[in-house]
């Protein structure tokens, strides 16, 4: 029918328009995703294949993960891990970890509500989710935890997706200019990670936010220091127990 024919001259022509972006490390599912539902534009999805591509190179050479313990993203503060290691009252006390950010869509048992400084995100895994809309908060409160030099444990499920896409807004504001040096740091750091498509494009509209409001500069950004901005001011009794939503 016409309405076939038109469909197929379309998906003809995206493929097209693709090709010659030289996109090597998006399947064809998700390029279509991001591109007809996600608005993604051509720079977004050649900075998407840039962090693909990093990704696929450092899964050549992954070391043996030790899914006994959550990765050390930033020595003496930022914990990333699983359920598992959120769950687990002996590890955390024995890290010495006082403050949680569960990203996972239920909530930790009592136990750890009750006795840990808990900021609950409740999103899906779900590529179409917002989890830009938490940026905001979830580093304000690791920052407040950096400030207050108390260790903190960012988790989802498997310590994958969610939890890798709040660690990754947090390194890029206070820590590394762009995504893919973000990225890069903690894949050296936690292998496993890997914020969802969805979730990814947004973190590349993040990384433009920030820099068009200034908030992270290359001029004057160290790897290895906060960025040299006005600290923020967090009460003392900053705390989360509830669902935000």
């Amino acid at each position: 029918s016409l309405v076939q024919a038109n469909n197929t001259s379309k998906k003809n022509n995206m493929a097209s328009n693709t090709n010659t972006l030289a996109i090597e490390h998006i399947d064809s599912w998700t390029t279509n995703i991001l591109k007809e539902e996600m608005k993604a534009t051509d720079e977004e999805l050649i900075y998407f294949d840039k962090l693909q591509q990093l990704r696929y190179q450092k899964w050549e050479h992954f070391p043996d993960v030790d899914g006994e313990n959550p990765s050390v993203v930033i020595d003496d503060f930022l914990y990333h891990g699983d359920i598992g290691h959120a769950s687990n009252v002996s590890l955390l006390i024995k890290l010495g970890i006082h403050h949680i950010v569960n990203t996972c869509d239920e909530s930790l048992k009592t136990e750890i509500t009750h006795n840990f400084n808990v900021l609950w995100i409740s999103i899906d895994d779900d590529l179409r989710a917002n989890i830009n809309q938490y940026f905001q908060q979830t580093n304000d409160f690791l920052f407040s935890c950096k400030q207050k030099k108390e260790k903190v444990l960012v988790h989802c499920q498997m310590g994958i997706s969610r939890s890798s896409s709040i660690v990754l807004a947090y390194l890029m504001k206070y820590h590394h200019d762009t995504l893919i040096k973000a990225y890069k740091y903690l894949l050296d750091r936690r292998p496993q990670s890997l914020p969802n498509s969805g979730f990814l494009l947004q973190l590349i509209r993040y990384e433009k936010v920030l820099r068009n409001s200034g908030a992270i500069d290359e001029q004057r950004n160290d790897d290895d220091k906060q960025n040299p901005i006005k600290p923020i001011q967090i009460p003392s009794n900053f705390s989360v127990e509830k669902p935000l939503l």
